[in-house]
């Protein structure tokens, strides 16, 4: 299992590179708009198009590594004051939401991509840009996620076992003395 999360670690990683690469060309896309708008009053037919493709890219290329090194933003108020016990709780729980919420947005999404990609349906206006993309980005994201979320825990959980005493109750007794 621990080849699988650092083979798909891997891929993450390079997801996020991309990422950062196509936030730059965003920034760069829009900044070239802004000055034919405005200053030469010819605007560009493809740039919304491309910077709202690139802002999907952008989140959903990035989550995945965030969810695998767990880097996203943490509500962790009450967790800190929680003993072993209930903190397993919440991570079960937090896990189970994140991998089913990313799991069936991600599926319909796929199914989704797969749909428009047959009836090769594409954007409105000059620019025809196939929405399938999009909705593969999505996929590809989201499903990722799913798996990051489920393989970070179960690889979280199985290196606090090895090095955990008997119970959790012990643990949840010295961790509040």
């Amino acid at each position: 299992m621990r080849k699988t999360f650092d083979s798909l670690l891997s891929v993450t990683q390079a997801l996020r590179m991309l990422s950062g690469i196509v936030i730059v060309a965003v920034m760069l896309i829009t900044g070239y708009d802004v000055v034919m708008r405005y200053v030469f009053a010819r605007p560009l037919d493809w740039s919304i198009t491309i910077s709202m493709v690139g802002l999907v890219t952008i989140v959903l290329l990035t989550v995945p590594d965030l969810e695998a090194r767990n880097e996203h933003i943490a509500m962790d108020l009450f967790y800190r004051g929680f003993g072993p016990k209930k903190s397993l709780i919440a991570d079960v729980v937090t896990m189970v939401a994140t991998t089913l919420f990313c799991a069936v947005s991600g599926v319909v999404a796929a199914i989704t991509a797969v749909h428009f990609l047959t009836a090769d349906l594409r954007t409105a206006g000059t620019f025809n840009l196939p929405i399938w993309i999009g909705y593969a980005l999505v996929a590809l994201g989201l499903l990722l996620a799913a798996l990051m979320s489920v393989l970070r825990f179960a690889l979280t959980r199985q290196s606090t076992t090895a090095d955990a005493p008997d119970s959790l109750e012990t643990q949840e007794g010295s961790a509040h003395a």
